[in-house]
């Protein structure tokens, strides 16, 4: 145990006691030396009170004193607990007989000296008794620290134990013994320590000891189990320090670390199954979603094509010569298809939505042309319910703006479509107004009004819902899947707006979006736009039509050729390389999927791997795919130039084609 060094100088103080103060005097210049202090009494009396009130190393007292003589004060410091230790030696005139020097010595003297004093043996006598002193205090000393390490290591919490390199035999231990595994120390003494280990852990233990033994380490730890005397186990760490061929061991109760180790390891495992299992449920919800992105990319597909056929083949009979009955029959087949165009796109939506893929794009865009185009979308719809549309725009709201062009008007589309379904008579309103505005950004108020049907106010709070309508037979009245507003909803959010409705009964609804879009730096550019398509003139055109589906085939041909348009069919998109290498065509139309090599591969190699100006050729994307894991602008990344979706308008159709012609004239 380390414990800082003492430094001070050891000084002892010695009592001269004579009645003869030239005595006295004559003894202190004979003994001074370093570390040493002279007290000093010319009584007996004198002498006692020096001695109770100082600490004494060694009195040299006179014999032959008035009041109380030598022995009679030798005699007093005797009988007293704090003096009678104290070193006595007699200075003595009187005889030096056997009688007198015995009463000396009964009288707890260690020595006499006799007067005149021998110089030499004066200074021998008291230099061995004050060397004597300081070794018995040195041990006093040490005493105390020994009783002082007892006590710590009897109130010890660890064991403490010496045992026998050869038997392991207790040779001493403390009393913690008792405290921590039962036994009486008495009974625990000359056993072997072995026999208190654990059974299963005696002999690795007995083994990491010799071992240790015998790489000659002085100092070692192990940790083991300890049996109990009832029967219990504790974990102990021992830490073993070889002297003398004796082991000393202490040993620390580390039983409630073990325990939080093993719960600890425990958890560990519980987590790793779990992370294990979290992960297996992650790879099979992941295969899950991708099925249903499969899936759904599959059925719209599958779907598309047919409607594709149906919808085109029945504005080419609408064309011709018909009767009123057979007109209105077709008509009743467009619509209805339509209709089930309408529903394919909100599921596709939601979808998308619901597993994370839906994305919003930022760009520059003319808002006002998107609202004046957005309201010619819809005039028809009001006119064919005899509705009135109107559109109004505040003066100070910005031509320019930045954000999502397509997901903006699929949000207002849908608004205006809901809007003229549940409107039997009055009219339809958006109105657009700035809330507030910075130099960099404007915070829009775009607001779709009707005087239709109105929603409940205990429905109010659900029409967001997927799935919910106001009413029970509102599907059964006016169509529709009840997700048209879950998407509104969610695309709003999307773009970090928001939406709010207010409504009433029989007296019409108000949809309020607020949206803060950056503003256009560029100016709005007067763009000559292609607008009706009867005023579209494409001419002859040579056009290569890439498709797999027969019906379409015969489909886009007719429409094509009615356009005035030549065209060549490719049943896949290797064959469609073929014919394009061989001839020059003015536009491609390029189904995706195809046998063989898909519309996506056959445009990658035609921007590729043929030479200008042959590689520049527009191509316009047909597809009836639209939902895959890639956003919608992976046509254009492949090198597209735009895209059409199945079943298309025969007039938006003649309207893309005309703009990416012209673009590249």
């Amino acid at each position: 145990m380390f414990k800082k060094s003492e430094n001070k100088e050891k000084v002892a103080n010695i009592l001269l006691v004579d009645d003869v103060s030239e005595n006295i005097f004559a003894l202190e210049k004979l003994l001074a030396g370093e570390g040493r202090n002279f007290l000093k009494a010319t009584s007996g009396k004198a002498a006692l009170k020096l001695a109770y009130s100082n600490e004494i190393a060694l009195i040299l007292l006179d014999v032959q004193m008035p009041e109380m003589n030598g022995f009679e004060v030798a005699e007093i410091l005797k009988s007293n607990k704090k003096t009678e230790g104290i070193s006595i030696i007699f200075v003595t005139a009187i005889s030096k007989e056997q009688k007198y020097v015995l009463k000396g010595y009964e009288t707890g003297a260690v020595d006499y000296l006799f007067k005149p004093l021998d110089i030499e043996i004066t200074k021998a006598k008291v230099n061995t008794y004050l060397r004597l002193y300081h070794q018995q205090k040195e041990l006093g000393t040490q005493n105390i620290v020994l009783e002082n390490l007892a006590s710590l290591v009897d109130n010890s919490m660890d064991i403490t134990c010496i045992f026998a390199l050869d038997t392991f035999k207790i040779e001493e231990i403390n009393f913690t013994v008792k405290t921590l595994l039962g036994y009486e120390p008495a009974d625990v003494i000359d056993t072997s320590l072995l026999d208190y280990f654990h059974s299963e852990d005696v002999s690795e233990t007995k083994k990491i000891i010799q071992e240790e033994l015998g790489n000659n380490s002085d100092i070692f730890v192990f940790e083991n189990r300890m049996k109990c005397k009832d029967g219990s186990e504790k974990w102990m760490r021992w830490k073993l320090v070889v002297k003398n061929n004796k082991c000393f061991a202490n040993g620390a109760d580390i039983t409630i670390r073990k325990q939080a180790e093993k719960k600890l390891s425990e958890n560990l495992a519980s987590l790793v199954r779990i992370n294990k299992e979290l992960s297996e449920a992650k790879r099979v919800a992941e295969a899950s979603v991708k099925i249903k992105q499969d899936f759904m990319a599959n059925m719209s597909h599958e779907i598309r094509t047919p409607m594709n056929a149906i919808i085109g083949f029945t504005n080419l009979v609408l064309k011709t010569e018909l009767n009123e009955e057979q007109r209105s029959s077709l008509q009743s087949v467009k619509i209805s298809g339509e209709n089930l165009i309408v529903i394919i796109n909100d599921i596709l939506d939601f979808s998308k939505i619901e597993a994370g893929k839906m994305s919003i794009e930022s760009s520059e865009f003319d808002l006002k042309i998107l609202l004046y185009e957005l309201m010619k979308l819809q005039k028809q719809s009001a006119e064919d319910k005899k509705i009135s549309l109107v559109l109004k725009v505040e003066e100070k709201v910005p031509a320019r703006v930045i954000g999502d062009s397509v997901r903006l008007n699929q949000i207002l589309l849908n608004l205006l479509s809901n809007a003229i379904k549940f409107t039997g008579e009055g009219k339809v309103e958006l109105d657009v107004r700035v809330l507030n505005e910075t130099e960099k950004e404007v915070n829009l108020q775009l607001t779709v009004e009707d005087s239709g049907i109105g929603i409940p106010s205990d429905k109010l709070s659900d029409i967001f819902e997927s799935f919910t309508q106001a009413k029970g037979d509102t599907t059964r009245k006016y169509g529709g899947t009840g997700l048209g507003l879950t998407i509104v909803k969610k695309l709003v959010t999307l773009m970090k707006g928001d939406i709010k409705v207010l409504s009433e009964p029989e007296k019409g609804s108000k949809f309020i979006v607020t949206l803060c879009l950056p503003k256009g730096t560029s100016e709005s550019k007067q763009v000559k736009e292609i607008d009706e398509a009867k005023d579209i003139q494409l001419g002859k055109l040579s056009i290569l039509l890439a498709e797999d589906n027969e019906l379409n085939q015969i489909l886009a041909k007719r429409v094509l050729n009615n356009f005035g348009c030549e065209v060549d069919i490719a049943e896949n998109g290797k064959i469609a390389l073929e014919k394009f290498a061989k001839k020059n065509y003015d536009i491609i139309l390029m189904d995706i999927m195809m046998p063989e090599m898909d519309g996506i591969e056959a445009t990658k190699k035609i921007r590729q791997e043929f030479p200008l100006p042959k590689k520049n050729v527009p191509i316009l994307a047909m597809t009836a795919f639209i939902f895959t894991e890639s956003s919608d602008n992976k046509y254009l990344e492949a090198g597209m130039d735009d895209y059409i979706l199945k079943p298309f308008n025969p007039d938006k159709l003649k309207q893309k084609i005309a703009k990416l012609v012209q673009n590249r004239e």
